[in-house]
Parts: structure tokens; C-alpha cells; sequence
């Protein structure tokens, strides 16, 4: 086995790492999934992974290829644990809207790989936001080490893709799409969930501090 598949297998077991760990939390019932997001970014790995087989680019198929399959994966649990969020607003079907879109261009025009990639690249940004909004309004809903692994494990794909066949859009369109998603993500998570917390602090010490104010008077009103 070659150095640039060893990389390229690292990356992938990083990432499935952090899917074997969202998909407990989501058995768990901790974590509640935006679906538009995870049928647009699986729709869209889909797309990438037919392009990179288009390109002759094995290392960057068998990436986009796995990233796909993740997505599936989580999809089916979810529909077994009846969890997940619906799609029920503009921004979903939006999200799902590019998606179908991206797999419709890829079928009629399956040649056009630079066009395919970015409508690919496109779904799956628009595919983040549902899950960005998720993030920063419900941030103990999502699992950051699954975004964190992410980011790790498309940047081992990015580097392994760009060794074996150089920087061009049909190959690094998967990693680099998806490891800039992930790294907003986890910044999001963890930087609201922070935040979050440290306002529960604040406020808890208020509570506290209002109540030692108002003993010495309540003390004073018995003795009297």
C-alpha cells in the first residue's frame, strides 16, 4: 500500500470515528439531526464520488465514496429511531431543493465534471446551513467531535488527493467542501455551547448573589 492510501485510509477511519460517535449519541437520543442536511451532503458526496471516478482519481472516489455512505448511514438510523429533525421550512427545501438539482445535473450531463463539481460543492453549503442554525440555536443537539474528526480526516483527503493527482476541482471539491463545513460547525458548536454556558454561570451567580441580599433583610423584619 502506498503512503498517499495510507493517508487517505487514516482519513477515513478518523471520520468514521466520529459518525460510529454521532450515530451512538443519536441511539441515545441526545443529538437530533437536521435531515435536509445529512440527504444534501449525501446526495452531494454522491455526486463528488461520480466525479472523482470520472477523473480517474481513485483515492479521491473512494474518500467522496465513504463520506456518502456515512451519510446514508446516519440517514437509516434515524429513520429506525424515528429522530432527526423534519424538513418543515424554506431553508429545507432550499437544501433540498439543491440537492436534487446537483444529482439532476449529473445525470443528464455526466461528462460535465467542472459543472458538476461545483453544483456539488454548492448543495453542500447549502446543505451546512440547517445544520448551522441547528448548532447555534440547540448546540447540546449536536455531537462536535463528529465535526471535529471531520475536519481532520478531509484534510488527510485533501493532502493524499492533491499528492496523487494535483489540485483540480473534479478531485479536491469533496475534502476541501466538506472540511471547510465541518470546521465552521465545530467552531459553532463549541464556541455557542460555551457561550451558553458561561451565561447559565452568570446567571446562576446572580440568582445567588440577589438571594444572600435579601436574607439579612428578611432576618431583620423577624426580629423586629
Amino acid at each position: 500500500m502506498q503512503v498517499l492510501d495510507i493517508i487517505a485510509w487514516v482519513g477515513a477511519a478518523i471520520s468514521w470515528w466520529g459518525v460510529l460517535r454521532y450515530m451512538a449519541e443519536i441511539r441515545r437520543g441526545n443529538t437530533q439531526p437536521r435531515l435536509a442536511s445529512w440527504i444534501a451532503w449525501g446526495t452531494a458526496n454522491g455526486v463528488l464520488t461520480a466525479v472523482a471516478l470520472l477523473n480517474g482519481n481513485r483515492i479521491a472516489a473512494i474518500f467522496n465514496g465513504l463520506a456518502a455512505l456515512s451519510n446514508v448511514c446516519v440517514l437509516v438510523l434515524c429513520a429506525m429511531q424515528r429522530a432527526g429533525e423534519r424538513p418543515d421550512n424554506t431553508t429545507d427545501r432550499v437544501c433540498l431543493s439543491a440537492a436534487g438539482l446537483c444529482l439532476l445535473t449529473i445525470l443528464i450531463f455526466p461528462h460535465a465534471t467542472y459543472l458538476d463539481a461545483i453544483l456539488a460543492m454548492a448543495a453542500n453549503i447549502i446543505a451546512t446551513w440547517p445544520t448551522i442554525q441547528h448548532a447555534w440555536h440547540r448546540p447540546q443537539e449536536e455531537v462536535w467531535q463528529f465535526f471535529a474528526a471531520n475536519v481532520g480526516a478531509n484534510a488527510l483527503g485533501l493532502v493524499s488527493v492533491i499528492a496523487a493527482a494535483g489540485v483540480n476541482l473534479g478531485n479536491i471539491a469533496g475534502p476541501f467542501i466538506s472540511m471547510t463545513g465541518n470546521l465552521g460547525l465545530v467552531s459553532i458548536t463549541l464556541g455557542r455551547g460555551w457561550l451558553m454556558r458561561g451565561i447559565e454561570t452568570v446567571e446562576t451567580e446572580i440568582q445567588e448573589l440577589e438571594e444572600e441580599l435579601v436574607k439579612p433583610s428578611n432576618v431583620l423584619d423577624s426580629n423586629t
